[in-house]
């Protein structure tokens, strides 16, 4: 089976300012009042040359209409070395991720910064079981689970590796892995042809809050939804 994910090569992506100024405008609805991520993703169809042949911004009526051009055109400018099969290059269908870092703060509306581009089979369904009760019992701690599951063809996890700092409880190690069980993808496509990928996931969890925090796009959705 074909495995893909990568980093893409792409030009600067200018267009946290435009975000920003979105979130100055909503400062007063009820924000975040730590750091959050937010995820956007883009359907991505990428020829034999590496280019992009066609390629969506997912959920794009959600998004400030300038931010979410600017993304889509430099969506539209990436580059990736193109995969091969059988010895030649073939076309990929791939999600393609955008992280931002959103920082809140009441006088300004915060800061937004772009920290990661990359592509992989993309989540159509998430799923986060009850939290584990024991978790006040281990004592104080925070940090972040990883995760990376196997995407197979169908767009179900065939296998999760679950790590994480020493002291962080078992329970919340099986928290993730039972959570991305309940996943489904769409999975990369080598010449139209579902194949293996791979999907990486951290979870930022701490003792301070009675559920962990879950870096989806449920919150900048608040924001958005206050317009």
């Amino acid at each position: 089976m074909h495995s893909i994910f990568s980093r893409i090569s792409r030009p600067g992506l200018p267009c946290a300012a435009l975000l920003l100024a979105f979130c100055a405008q909503t400062a007063s609805a009820e924000t975040p009042t730590r750091p959050y991520k937010v995820e956007v993703w883009a359907r991505v169809l990428f020829d034999t040359q590496g280019r992009v042949a066609e390629y969506a911004l997912v959920d794009e009526a959600q998004y400030p209409a300038q931010f979410a051009e600017n993304v889509k055109e430099r969506v539209a400018k990436a580059k990736i070395d193109p995969p091969q099969e059988d010895g030649k290059p073939a076309t990929l269908r791939t999600g393609v991720r955008l992280d931002f870092r959103v920082t809140p703060k009441e006088e300004d509306g915060g800061s937004v910064k772009m920290v990661g581009l990359s592509m992989g089979p993309m989540p159509t369904k998430r799923y986060f079981p009850k939290f584990p009760k024991d978790i006040h019992k281990s004592g104080g701690w925070e940090g972040e689970v990883q995760a990376l599951c196997t995407v197979g063809s169908e767009g179900l996890c065939t296998t999760i590796a679950v790590t994480a700092l020493p002291g962080i409880p078992e329970s919340v190690r099986r928290y993730a892995k039972v959570s991305l069980e309940g996943w489904t993808f769409e999975p990369q496509r080598l010449n139209d042809k579902p194949i293996e990928g791979e999907y990486q996931f951290r979870l930022h969890m701490n003792t301070m809050h009675s559920k962990p925090e879950d870096f989806r796009q449920d919150k900048f959705q608040k924001i958005l939804n206050s317009r």
